[in-house]
């Protein structure tokens, strides 16, 4: 995943649209969008508009479905580029950025909600009759209103008085500069008029199937996206440490807003898609004529709760509590096998077996965790070679363990290529080498496959295929760490401030960890730490755990410490994680969210590295593996 492209990131979204976290968004998205069209229909039949149903009327749903479309890539993209290459800048700002545009938004929803139900309309003529007149005429009628509209306008703006009393002091001044308060009647009747001629000019665009009602649907797309997390795939946490990368060295971010804008584009296809699945829906409204008010009531009532849910940031805890458990890691596989059939990494033959995470697809150098467990005890590893490559399998974590690995390396033709029985061939404690120098013949898609016979145990192993290296130079550091190296050297020279960026200090806090104790990032200043953002909720999370408590347990004694911050999350369910993995590293829960906001956490898992000095050496957001961490901390240790 290290080479993205713009093909790669579009199909990632594509898939990504099966994702739990995702589902949220989908009847929010429908409920709108059959809201507003049980809403075009009435109004046609009320108008006495012809029943036969025009090529433009059909291309109306597709536009507002464009427009929902490109309202979240706007703000996915606008976020992702917050977060990452411009996180020291205005990252701490994104997540109230979000909250205030999510409040907003609710509050505008429902009123759609309470347009669809025709509701408004109905309000406005009962305002308008003769014995509402003197309330509507009334001083006091337009001060409870401009104070109801204060409130609303504080809560909407989080309760900050620097943000909220410029809002309230316009507010104030636009109804003033138009006689709310001298002439209230001609005021708020001009007001119910100017509201109702724009309801009805969008109406009036759907029913000449023109463009201007699609502003709705584009504010509706930027409004659930502040409402929504996505998952961090393999992928898509690739693309945001591109954009972090490319923000910290160079300034141009338009790689990583280019990437961010065609995964949106490949997550909006199915939303398309669904659009003009519903349009098929319009001839039977049409039928259900003599229930049209019903209709109307039901999409109205739907939308107010969707309103609800988006104001009250209950859309964004959903997404995260539908990422949890063993689906969320089946959502996982299925981008990372769908990307690897899309790259020529796999074969169609190889999808059911990826998708049961039986193989997994992975580069030369790059290593893999196989879970062996009595009812799993077959694991296959599928890798691009050349013809004329020597490789090494490297396995690690099979000391004392009791399981023992038959091993079968196949070329693309599936013959078999070379045989090791892991028990053969013990070089040091904790560490076999298999295949040695294994020269293969043709180039292509090459299989190894892995076997443990009569294993009732449960383990975890590293799985490496690599160039082949003299064993004598297995402390040196691969390409990665060569070109960490030097970029570090680079850093160590700089004295920077506080920020986010590689090579700045990173910002300190202090934070109670599970077991009680108080930790703050000057008590870990001598080692190099590992900072993870996850959640006992996340799916990735539970993928990249228990690497971390295997290089934990190689690379503590030389000065390496890992801190793990949970968010949203319950000291009960952490303690569980704990057991259930084994960790021996310190967990925390960050109850009021103050250390995630200092390092504008938006997507779990994210990770920094920082050095003994407290700069930040590193920032990953998704998976981070044992092959990379192990990577990194070698260029670090070694440029200590």
């Amino acid at each position: 995943m290290d080479n993205v492209t713009i093909g790669l990131a579009l199909v990632a979204g594509l898939l990504s649209f099966i994702s739990p976290c995702v589902l949220p968004l989908v009847p929010a998205y429908i409920g709108y969008m059959g809201g507003r069209m049980t809403h075009q229909v009435s109004r046609q039949q009320a108008v006495g508009a012809p029943p036969a149903i025009s090529l433009g009327m059909r291309l109306q749903m597709l536009a507002h479905g464009a427009a929902f479309v490109s309202g979240f890539t706007v703000i996915f993209v606008l976020i992702g580029l917050l977060t990452t290459a411009l996180s020291s800048v205005a990252g701490q700002y994104v997540g109230a950025f979000t909250e205030a545009l999510g409040r907003v938004g609710g509050v505008v929803i429902i009123f759609f909600g309470l347009q669809f139900m025709g509701l408004l309309p109905r309000l406005f003529s009962w305002l308008r009759g003769k014995n509402r007149a003197a309330l509507v005429d009334s001083r006091l009628f337009s001060l409870a209103t401009a104070f109801a509209a204060s409130l609303l306008i504080y809560w909407a703006l989080l309760e900050e008085a620097v943000l909220a009393l410029p809002a309230i002091a316009a507010l104030l001044l636009g109804m003033a500069a138009g006689s709310a308060f001298t002439q209230p009647g001609r005021f708020w009747m001009a007001l119910m008029d100017r509201l109702q001629l724009a309801l009805y000019a969008d109406t009036r665009a759907d029913l000449s199937a023109g463009r201007e009602g699609t502003v709705g649907s584009f504010f509706m797309g930027m409004v659930f996206s502040a409402g929504w997390t996505p998952c961090i795939g393999p992928l898509l946490g690739t693309i945001l440490t591109v954009a972090a990368t490319a923000g910290a060295t160079s300034g141009d971010v338009a790689q990583g807003m280019l990437l961010l804008a065609a995964y949106s584009v490949g997550l909006g296809i199915p939303f398309l898609i669904t659009a003009m699945l519903m349009d098929g829906a319009r001839g039977m409204l049409r039928r259900l004529q003599r229930r049209m008010r019903v209709i109307e009531l039901f999409s109205g009532c739907l939308m107010i709760l969707i309103g609800l849910l988006v104001a009250s940031g209950r859309l964004q805890s959903l997404s995260q509590t539908f990422s949890r458990g063993e689906f969320a890691d089946l959502t996982f596989r299925i981008e990372e096998c769908g990307l690897g059939v899309f790259a020529g990494d796999l074969h169609l033959s190889h999808l059911g077996d990826c998708l049961a995470d039986e193989l997994r697809p992975v580069a030369v150098n790059q290593s893999a965790s196989l879970h062996f467990t009595a009812d799993a005890q077959r694991r296959q590893m599928l890798f691009y070679a050349e013809a004329g490559d020597q490789i090494d399998v490297e396995a690690r974590g099979l000391a004392d363990s009791g399981l023992e690995l038959e091993l079968a390396l196949y070329a693309p033709d599936n013959t078999i290529v070379a045989r090791a029985n892991s028990a053969e061939s013990r070089q040091v404690a904790d560490m076999r080498y298999p295949m040695t120098a294994v020269e293969l013949a043709s180039g292509g898609l090459h299989r190894l496959s892995l076997r443990a016979e009569d294993f009732n145990g449960d383990e975890r192993i590293r799985v490496k295929v690599r160039h082949a290296l003299p064993l004598t130079e297995e402390s040196s550091p691969s390409a990665l760490s060569s070109n960490i190296i030097s970029s570090l050297s680079d850093l160590v020279s700089e004295i920077g401030e506080i920020g986010l960026e590689a090579g700045k200090r990173a910002p300190a806090f202090s934070i109670a960890t599970l077991d009680g104790e108080r930790l703050s990032l000057a008590d870990l200043r001598g080692k190099v730490t590992l900072l993870n953002f996850w959640g006992t909720w996340c799916g990735p999370c539970r993928r990249e755990m228990p690497e971390f408590q295997r290089v934990y347990a190689e690379w503590a004694a030389r000065g390496f410490e890992i801190l793990a911050i949970a968010y949203n999350d319950t000291a009960a369910a952490m303690s569980d994680f704990r057991a259930e993995f084994g960790l021996s590293f310190p967990l925390a829960l960050d109850d009021t969210g103050a250390v995630n906001e200092a390092y504008a956490i938006q997507t779990r898992p994210s990770s920094f590295l920082i050095d003994k000095d407290g700069r930040i050496v590193m920032r990953h957001f998704g998976v981070l593996s044992q092959a990379q961490l192990d990577d990194m901390l070698m260029a670090v240790f070694a440029d200590a």
